[in-house]
């Protein structure tokens, strides 16, 4: 029962996740076309009163003055579109995309290991590729139906043979497997090897991989840190002395037992947390904001299942004996080929993608003509 429950808070989240990444996406696309429209309007504009100014010089040079402050303007309009935050559609897409991790995924942790809530963000991409064609005019071929189809596959192989329990049923095996992960040390190499990846695109060195990557380990992070408060507040309910899982970390069992209420480990979870979420968004968006959505999401889908599912593998040793790990890794290097298999139909596919504004001036052009 308590599988059930999991996976159907997880298919749901995901739901809510999909469709506001794909508002954000909308949203982006929209603030592009508005600034694409003004600074044309405004460039026209321009260079009417510019010639203009400079035709009637010779009648009345006072107005060459103002013909010399136009150009100011034309600087103005280059400077970009509007921040994203000014958009109330992607404002509404990134509170979905949050209620779905929060209301959605985190709840489906505290039941289900990471190996399975991690593979049924498929749906999410689904529901963004399903709606990126109606919202962005990003149009499906055959090719990447065929290409979603092979990810579906992928995915359901590493359902096949992912772990279905939680990790810990009870306050002493919540304690021990908290005390033997591992974790301190784990985010520690992870932190690392984002700083390295952060340096790579500071130095101009830019791929649609590296971004995922990055905002892969961000999001890996804060599942990893989700799934053990989440399971700590599910079994707080039952067991009330329960310590707090970021003390025993630092202090162990027993001198988790008498810490105070605020420390310095809890503190430092909450900076994590928030350091992972502002991380995992501002390297999305930036991603978003240069690659097509059916491009960035199943490449991001198949990074993040690996680190994900890897990550709650090592830290939580949810598999059972040599034998599960020999089945569960054939299965999932199987699963995860598919996935970058179809993956590539998706990407083959990029020259045929048609940007909803690209699409309305075609649209206008044609209406004029």
């Amino acid at each position: 029962m308590s599988f059930l429950v999991g996976l159907a808070a997880a298919v749901l989240g995901n739901v809510v996740i999909g469709t506001g990444q794909c508002l954000q996406k909308y949203a982006l696309n929209k603030l592009q076309r508005d600034w694409e429209r003004t600074g044309t309007s405004t460039a026209r504009t321009e260079a009417v009163a510019y010639s203009s100014n400079v035709y009637s010089s010779s009648i009345d040079m006072r107005q060459r003055g103002s013909s010399v402050s136009q150009p100011s303007r034309t600087v103005e309009s280059k400077r970009g579109p509007l921040p994203r935050y000014t958009s109330k559609t992607w404002v509404l897409g990134l509170l979905l995309n949050y209620a779905g991790e929060v209301c959605g995924n985190a709840v489906a942790l505290s039941y289900l290991s990471a190996s399975v809530v991690a593979p049924v963000g498929i749906v999410s991409v689904l529901v963004n590729v399903l709606l990126a064609e109606r919202l962005l005019g990003e149009r499906i071929t055959s090719n990447q139906k065929f290409g979603f189809t092979v990810i579906v596959a992928g995915v359901a192989c590493i359902l096949l043979v992912a772990p279905r329990s939680a990790g810990a049923t009870d306050a002493t095996q919540f304690v021990y497997m908290v005390q033997t992960s591992g974790i301190a040390l784990f985010f520690g190499l992870l932190y690392v090897v984002q700083l390295l990846l952060v340096l790579v695109i500071r130095n101009g060195r830019q791929s649609l991989f590296v971004y995922v990557l990055v905002a892969s380990i961000f999001g890996t992070m804060n599942v990893m840190v989700s799934k053990i408060m989440t399971m700590y507040v599910r079994l707080k309910m039952a067991f009330a002395g329960l310590p707090n899982p970021a003390d025993i970390v630092v202090y162990g069992a027993v001198g988790a037992m008498s810490s105070a209420t605020v420390t310095l480990p809890r503190v430092l979870v909450a900076l994590v947390m928030g350091v992972s979420v502002i991380g995992q968004e501002s390297f999305r968006q930036q991603a978003l904001g240069k690659y097509p959505v059916m491009q960035f999401q199943p490449v991001f889908f198949a990074t993040y299942n690996v680190v994900a599912t890897l990550s709650g593998l090592l830290l939580f040793k949810e598999l059972d004996g040599w034998m599960h790990a020999l089945v569960f890794f054939s299965v999932f290097s199987i699963g995860i080929g598919l996935i970058l298999y179809g993956s590539r139909f998706l990407q083959k596919a990029k020259s045929v993608v048609l940007p909803s504004h690209i699409k309305l001036q075609k649209d206008n052009l044609l209406k004029s003509q």
